[in-house]
């Protein structure tokens, strides 16, 4: 028989299916009798009858007279005054046996018995009742609902007794997808008061279950200009190879107007190479070759490019408005945008089994339907948001893989992005990264750089997203600033991390860079780098209408 949790369900709870209860028939029901909360109820009694009450996305487990509200206390002990709001609020995870494990929203932040995170209702082996269980045996139970119709039980013989519905839960429709993990916790560890509303499926389905559209929005048109100065003193150079990207066009967020790569001999005023457009894997770059001049150990690049910025944000469908049909992704840019890489290592037995024990994979519902992309993409963004603490590049010491962040539980603007993907193309969700700045003037000491991406939700388009501006300057909930909305004040200067097969034109070696902001360069010359120096100034100016 299929449990489907619902308002005013009523039903018991079986902690264990073959020892004799209080009042001799088989099976141990959670029930709250003279001498208090007990775990070896019997099913003859409205005293181990619960009612299930909706609050939001969670529950609460109320007695049948409604006297008594289940909880879990400070010190993770099970109790029958809960506050319905706050420690009595649970949510239900589904295991792949068909029993059920029944976690605090309150105290998910809490470890349980097993090390993990997030306590459970629970029963030991000595018949004690806990709140601190895992999600294994001593944290499983047995939802049998009660039929208003027909009588509790029904008697087979002098000495059985069943209940009116199935004696197991074997064929429930699961709230979540199963995983092998039995210690598993719902939810990771935070201190953000707004971690509740990382299960508030409900919100979620209000914000984003409906059908949208991309509106991009023209912004303003730039000329940005990236100067960068490099002398070697102690070095006599006979070649330099200068590269910079080709920024993408066109992406919905920019339409690149021009773009151009100039190098300027030591005084900074005479031009003396321009850059070529040479491709590099699935990327293109501009390089410029210069011949090494005596006695001059600095060279300048002027970096140039003029674009149109767009902003993007989505809006919802009204009935009976028309939509233009959004071009689908071919199956080669779908392959792509799901692709793992060196940094988007999903494919790690680490980073698949994080995923599990934080169930960061698309819910069912407890309704039977599955999170839209929208809601499950909110979800993750969530997740991040109140589970992880932002740091500048300079401090990011443990690299930016995916498995990198989720063991240093901290990272910068591009780590997150990369996070972020990889979640998503786990679950077949394509994904690209934008690498690029701030549409916005910089110092020496700040150079507007930045990561961004979108996602891909078929029959809309591509989604904006930037996690580390979510951790940083959302503080307001449901922290949408920046999940699905793109400012429009930012320069992709190329898609996807990792250029590869850089030809510098110097060594017979192709190069890979994983990020490329700046400018960067190769010598072939005579001594040593010691004592170098380099400036960079980026300064972007609007063009008046």
């Amino acid at each position: 028989m299929s449990v489907q949790l619902k308002d005013d369900l009523n039903f018991r709870l079986r902690s264990k299916k073959a020892l004799k209860n209080k009042d001799g028939t088989d099976g141990w029901f959670l029930g709250v009798y003279d001498d208090g909360l007990i775990s070896n109820g019997g099913n003859k009694s409205d005293k181990t009858i619960w009612v299930l009450k909706s609050v939001q996305s969670s529950f609460n487990i109320i007695s049948k007279d409604g006297n008594y509200c289940l909880g879990i206390d400070d010190g993770l002990n099970m109790i029958t005054n809960a506050d319905p709001n706050g420690n009595g609020l649970f949510i239900f995870d589904w295991q792949p046996n068909g029993r059920v494990c029944i976690q605090s929203v309150f105290h998910a932040s809490k470890k349980n018995r097993t090390g993990k995170f997030g306590p459970h209702l629970g029963v030991d082996p000595q018949g004690g009742l806990i709140g601190n269980a895992g999600t294994g045996e001593w944290g499983q139970w047995d939802i049998i609902p009660i039929s208003e119709s027909t009588t509790t039980v029904s008697h087979s013989s002098p000495d059985t007794t069943t209940t009116s519905t199935s004696s197991s839960s074997s064929s429930s429709k699961p709230s979540a997808p199963p995983s092998s993990n039995d210690n598993k916790p719902t939810i990771v560890p935070s201190a953000h008061p707004s971690i509740k509303l990382l299960t508030d499926f409900a919100k979620h389905r209000e914000l984003w279950g409906e059908q949208f559209y991309v509106e991009q929005k023209f912004t303003k048109t730039v000329d940005a200009k990236l100067k960068f100065m490099v002398r070697l003193p102690n070095l006599q150079v006979k070649k330099w190879s200068v590269i910079a990207c080709a920024p993408p066009s066109p992406l919905q967020t920019q339409m690149i107007k021009k773009a151009s790569l100039t190098i300027y001999d030591n005084t900074g005023n005479n031009e003396i190479s321009k850059g070529q457009l040479i491709q590099a894997g699935s990327h293109y770059v501009m390089r410029a070759m210069v011949k090494g001049i005596a006695k001059q150990h600095k060279i300048h690049a002027h970096y140039d490019i003029e674009a149109d910025l767009y902003s993007i944000s989505l809006k919802k469908i009204v009935p009976g408005q028309f939509m233009p049909m959004v071009q689908p992704l071919n199956p080669q840019e779908r392959a792509y945008y799901l692709q793992t890489t060196n940094f988007i290592n999903y494919n790690q037995p680490q980073f698949q089994q994080w995923i599990r024990d934080n169930q960061l994979h698309p819910m069912l519902l407890t309704d039977g339907t599955v999170e839209s992309v929208l809601c499950y993409a909110y979800r993750v963004f969530l997740f991040i948001k109140l589970h992880f603490d932002y740091v500048l590049a300079k401090d990011v010491l443990s690299g930016r893989k995916a498995t990198d962040t989720i063991n240093a539980k901290k990272s910068d603007c591009g780590g997150f992005s990369i996070l972020y993907s990889s979640i998503l193309r786990m679950h077949g969700i394509p994904t690209r990264i934008l690498i690029g700045r701030w549409a916005l003037s910089g110092t020496a000491d700040k150079q507007k750089v930045h990561v961004v991406g979108e996602f891909y939700v078929d029959g809309c388009g591509w989604v904006p997203f930037d996690p580390a501006c979510a951790i940083t300057a959302d503080k307001t909930e449901p922290f949408t600033k920046y999940f699905a909305q793109n400012s429009g004040e930012f320069i992709t200067m190329h898609v996807e991390t990792g250029i590869h097969g850089i030809d510098n034109g110097i060594e017979s070696k192709h190069q890979t860079i994983d990020f490329l902001q700046s400018i960067c360069y190769w010598v072939d010359g005579e001594g040593n780098f010691n004592n170098q120096e380099s400036e960079s100034l980026w300064t972007v100016t609007p063009q008046q209408k």
